[in-house]
């Protein structure tokens, strides 16, 4: 019997399915029509550049969803659940259509065997992961896991679609005979439980499965776009219209703005309309929380909970009038400065986040906006200042940049007067910073044994911007960036070599070139390829278990983790890895201009803190290598404040590879890495 074609509630089948097809889809219709309503009143951005591209970036990210497996205990459960509902969708809009057109001459989806056996093996996949998932929230929830009754109820609904259709299937062979098939093999057990019901009576079950089965998918449907759930409607568009797609990682350019965004973004329709939609993509699963530093150290900063915040205000302002004088501000009362302030600009969260959230462009674009009122502590103006007077952050003259080549024993060429391979752009820290003026000592010494023919900008270099952009002084990154673009002019090179990671990824990303962009490198991929050449002249092998930090900037943002390897190795060291590496790679804690910013909030521990923590507990290791000056800086005053001098020592990499090269005659007594 077709389950269309019967009286309920003194209403034919038909009617009724209708009625309520209709109501569901035009509640539904009309709530999405709000939302896009409220992304169109962000700013606008060019998200859809390269659509092949990006198709085939959502195909890969959405069908396959390799980000959920970051977390074995939920990946695979999660993803048999996604598909599930991918299966269900289609064969419930596959069933409705039957239902209302009944003249149609196609079956039900149940009716057809492959069809039906594929939707009883999916539905056993799915209750068994429905229960790992209910088990998980009760009795392990991880740090960050939203839990709410909404999260319970969408859980219970698909619970109850897959009953529905194992019943259903059930029922259905008690009431056509009882004739088993290998089609149908869970709805033959269960006809098997049933076989003593009346085959009357077995009809009308099956037909309650069928209706209570539609009814619980028109629900849902209705339910969905009001729900935390309504990241499944919108995760794909945000996959779809991801910056990593088209550009390089962690990108904060807007492509096709209409007006000038460096003011910042005070209220939420100054946010960009892709911004305003991670919102709707949330999926509130806590990913990014528990990868942040600054939320596992104690600072006022939760990615997810920031994300609501912008989703929750746009919501109540746009849709419920709560706008001009009477509503809340974004900045200053639904979301507070310091949360702005504390983020690292690291990219952990953006890196785990499965529906591909962009939370680093979000905060930069809040932190323009104080920056643009003055809302700046004193250090970080401070900063500010000596980088827009001086073009470094330490306030010195730009003649004391390469003052640290008079003492290195080398004549190195200043390639605005002379042709070199590699033009060496050093950095401030590098060149500054006193704990970093015997490395880059090192590291030109290394360069020239190799045979490496290179130069400086001496004191025509200024600092990159990479953090004077991410703390949101967009003017000023501008300003240093032609300078350094004139000063690069000016020389004569092939390729870029940079020391700080930082530098590396601003160099490579950021600056336009005008179409002549130079291969830029940092020093760790050209020692390993002077390596891999046997151009280093390694008169010594050392010895020892080491462990190596990945910047965030070298290894998130560029993708840089096998090189440094290859150079520890090639060294004869032997690598330990951290428990968090490559791209979960912990934080230092120095990036996005916190290495200029007090520490004005109680906080539990320190990011660099904690990963130095990390190492000290690795077996055997008593040298931690780093591969950039903000690293040096920041980690080895954390074995200070940790008390774990004499554990543990760190070492920049260019300061093993200089023991390794150095000649015999100066006479190396040790080669343990730890006294380099």
């Amino acid at each position: 019997m077709d389950p269309v074609n019967i009286n309920l509630l003194g209403l034919p089948g038909l009617v009724l399915l209708w009625a309520l097809a209709l109501l569901a889809w035009g509640v539904f219709g009309f709530r999405i029509w709000q939302l896009v309503g409220l992304l169109r009143q962000g700013r606008y951005e060019n998200r859809f550049d390269q659509p092949v591209r990006r198709l085939g970036h959502m195909i890969r990210h959405v069908l396959l969803q390799p980000r959920i497996f970051n977390e074995r205990a939920i990946g695979l459960p999660h993803f048999l659940i996604f598909w599930g509902f991918l299966v269900y969708a289609t064969c419930f809009n596959w069933s409705l259509v039957r239902g209302l057109f009944p003249f149609l001459p196609v079956p039900y989806p149940d009716e057809v065997k492959v069809v039906s056996l594929f939707l009883e093996v999916f539905s056993v996949l799915v209750l068994i992961s429905l229960a790992v998932a209910v088990a998980r929230r009760l009795f392990f929830a991880p740090p960050h896991l939203h839990l709410s009754l909404d999260a319970n109820l969408i859980l219970v609904l698909i619970g109850v679609l897959m009953l529905s259709t194992l019943f259903g299937n059930g029922f259905r062979i008690v009431s056509e005979g009882g004739h088993t098939s290998a089609w149908t093999p869970l709805g033959s057990l269960l006809a098997k439980a049933f076989a003593a019901t009346p085959t009357e009576t077995a009809h009308a079950w099956a037909n309650a499965m069928w209706w209570l089965h539609m009814i619980v998918v028109l629900f849902f449907l209705v339910y969905l776009p009001y729900s935390k759930h309504l990241h499944l409607l919108a995760a794909p568009f945000n996959v779809f219209f991801s910056q990593s797609a088209t550009r390089p990682v962690g990108d904060l350019g807007v492509l096709g703005a209409k007006e000038d965004l460096s003011a910042g973004a005070a209220r939420w329709q100054e946010l960009t309309w892709r911004q305003l939609l991670g919102g709707f993509s949330c999926a509130e699963c806590g990913r990014c929380d528990r990868a942040c530093p600054a939320t596992a150290s104690g600072y006022p900063l939760q990615p997810q909970q920031l994300i609501q915040k912008v989703k929750e205000h746009m919501i109540h302002a746009g849709l419920h009038g709560r706008q001009g004088n009477g509503a809340q501000k974004l900045i200053g009362e639904v979301i507070a400065p310091k949360e702005i302030w504390a983020c690292t600009t690291c990219m952990a969260c953006m890196n785990c986040c499965a529906v591909w959230n962009e939370q680093v462009p979000l905060i930069v674009s809040l932190r323009r906006h104080l920056v643009s009122e003055g809302d700046v502590e004193r250090t970080l103006q401070d900063m500010l200042g000596n980088l827009q007077r001086y073009g470094n952050s330490f306030g010195k003259s730009d003649r004391m940049r390469a003052k640290w080549t008079q003492t290195s024993g080398l004549k190195i060429k200043d390639a605005r007067k002379e042709a070199v391979e590699y033009l060496w752009f050093v950095g401030d820290y590098a060149s500054y910073d006193p704990r970093c003026e015997d490395i880059t000592k090192k590291t030109a010494q290394v360069f020239a044994q190799a045979g490496l023919d290179f130069g400086l900008l001496y004191e025509g270099e200024r600092n990159a911007g990479n953090d004077v952009r991410r703390v949101g002084e967009e003017g000023l990154f501008e300003m240093l960036r032609d300078k350094n673009l004139q000063a690069l002019a000016k020389a004569k090179f092939q390729k870029i070599v940079t020391t700080d990671p930082h530098t590396y990824h601003t160099l490579k990303n950021e600056y336009p070139w005008n179409g002549h962009r130079p291969e830029v490198q940092h020093y760790t991929e050209v020692l390993s390829q002077l390596a891999q050449a046997g151009k280093l002249p390694l008169n010594k092998k050392l010895s020892g278990r080491v462990t190596y930090h990945d910047p965030c900037y070298l290894g998130r943002y560029n993708g840089v983790y096998d090189a440094p390897r290859h150079v520890l190795h090639a060294l004869g060291l032997e690598v330990i890895e951290m428990p968090r590496g490559r791209d979960r790679s912990y934080c230092c804690g120095a990036g996005g201009g916190r290495i200029w910013m007090e520490d004005t909030e109680k906080i539990q521990e320190r990011p660099a803190e904690s990963r130095i923590r990390e190492a000290v507990a690795l077996a055997g290791v008593q040298t931690f290598v780093v591969a950039c000056p903000k690293d040096i800086a920041m980690f080895r005053d954390a074995v200070k404040t940790t008390g774990c001098e004499g554990k543990i020592a760190v070492r920049d990499l260019a300061e093993l590879v200089a023991k390794a090269t150095a000649p015999p005659a100066a006479g190396n007594a040790a080669t343990n890495p730890q006294t380099a």
